[in-house]
């Protein structure tokens, strides 16, 4: 099942503790951590680990922030692997932090120290009048960093100047909603972004006068000239940067791949081949559903599946069709998002999933994870049509008759369903082709 929407950031400061009842009841300490893990799990296993590194990262962002010490104790929750954390947590995000307190997987160095990064900072002893947006969190932390999945965060800010897409440092630093602005804006990597721009800060201003910055003084007060003068400074520095050719191909790669239809042009567009013959498809209107379901066909003819947009499969409204499980096929429907629904899906169960979602993109879902992206392709204000092809352990996704986005997936038979996320959805025109190996 669906345990959450697809993740598209690393972390966020999330106003939650640790659940009652959690089995993280093992404990190591340091003289600066209280490690929690789960008796018998491969986080035991890493804690003696993770209680020597945890103590190393803490003395690297005590040095790059230039404090001398630091006398809190940090509880530190480790998990088995992001699915572990979120089951637990009930938390969206593969790692996250509060007050003195962060969640991670035990193996995951880098959402560790970046993690760490947010707990000492709200620890500053600077005070100030303004408030910060997420922006700041996330970029100090990546600027800690400064090697980001083995990238320069200046690399990956210099490639977006390059390419003429690097946004306004303004923009960045007054908009509300830091997360809000990156799910508008999914092709720009705001984090190392913000990570770049706070590495230029540390590295021309020091750490002091950025910790004041981070706590609210104004700007200008922090750094003696305004954002408009740093922000050249700060293009002057990335305009200097090196991409060793490697990179540049590497970040082509990430930020500018070719679409599924690029790579598949014998597939980019539905057709007879891709179809098959009407008389091969089976209608799927008024056929059985689970008792319970959160969804009932509409009367009088049993055409339109309504969804209630109740919570069934973690965050999503998830209604399975007929009792046939299949591997190979094709199924398609027409999705009609309803009232606040920001979000569609048509499954080959919950191992084989193609999301839309509302600002965000096209996605092939694993029940855990998502395995492929396409944010060009977005939900919008109108039906769309989806068809979902499974095929030797491969899935593709078709979007309004465009191929959206191709990944490999769990063969395994399960039956159709669809989804919404967020409210009420109508889904129409449902239908499945069974497909020989």
């Amino acid at each position: 099942m669906i345990t959450t929407l697809p993740l598209l950031f690393a972390s966020t400061l999330l106003l939650q503790g640790n659940p009652a009842g959690s089995p993280l009841t093992g404990v190591e300490r340091t003289a600066h951590f209280e490690i929690h893990f789960r008796p018998g799990s491969r986080a035991e296993a890493s804690a003696d680990r993770v209680a020597v590194v945890a103590e190393e990262d803490l003395a690297k962002i005590l040095r790059e922030l230039e404090m001398k010490e630091f006398k809190k104790t940090i509880r530190l929750y480790l998990y088995d692997d992001v699915p572990e954390l979120q089951k637990i947590t009930g938390s969206p995000s593969a790692g996250y932090s509060i007050t003195l307190e962060s969640h991670v997987p035990h193996d995951n160095d880098q959402t560790r120290l970046h993690e760490l990064v947010h707990v000492v900072a709200e620890q500053f002893n600077e005070k100030g009048f303004e408030a910060r947006n997420m922006f700041a969190a996330e970029g100090l932390a990546n600027a800690v960093l400064r090697f980001v999945h083995g990238v320069s965060v200046d690399a990956v800010a210099a490639y977006y100047k390059n390419h003429k897409e690097l946004p306004p440092l303004a923009e960045l630093l007054e908009t509300q909603d830091f997360y809000a602005w990156l799910k508008a804006h999914p092709g720009i990597d705001g984090y190392d972004i913000g990570g770049s721009f706070f590495r230029f800060l540390l590295d021309k201003y020091g750490a002091a006068k950025v910790r004041q910055y981070y706590k609210g003084a104004p700007f200008k007060e922090s750094f003696g000239a305004d954002v408009t003068t740093v922000e050249k400074a700060w293009h002057a520095r990335l305009d200097k940067f090196q991409i060793r050719p490697g990179v540049e191909d590497l970040l082509k790669e990430r930020f500018h791949p070719p679409t599924p239809a690029e790579k598949n042009p014998r597939e980019a567009k539905l057709n007879d081949t891709i179809l098959g013959p009407a008389s091969a498809w089976k209608d799927l209107s008024g056929a059985a559903l689970a008792a319970g379901a959160p969804g009932a066909w509409e009367a009088p003819n049993h055409k339109s599946l309504l969804l209630t947009g109740v919570k069934s499969e973690g965050d999503w409204c998830v209604v399975a069709i007929g009792n046939d499980n299949v591997s190979d096929a094709i199924v398609r429907c027409r999705a009609e998002a309803l009232d606040s629904c920001y979000g569609v899906q048509l499954q080959l169960g919950p191992k084989c999933q193609a999301l839309l979602l509302r600002g965000q993109g096209c996605f092939i879902y694993n029940e855990a994870s998502g395995v492929a992206f396409n944010p060009k392709i977005q939900l919008a204000d109108k039906p769309v049509e989806i068809v979902l092809r499974r095929v030797s352990g491969r899935a593709s996704v078709w979007i309004d008759g465009v191929l959206a986005a191709e990944a490999d997936i769990d063969p395994a038979a399960a039956a159709p369903g669809v989804g919404s996320v967020g409210g009420k959805a109508r889904f129409s025109q449902i239908a499945i082709r069974k497909l020989q190996k």
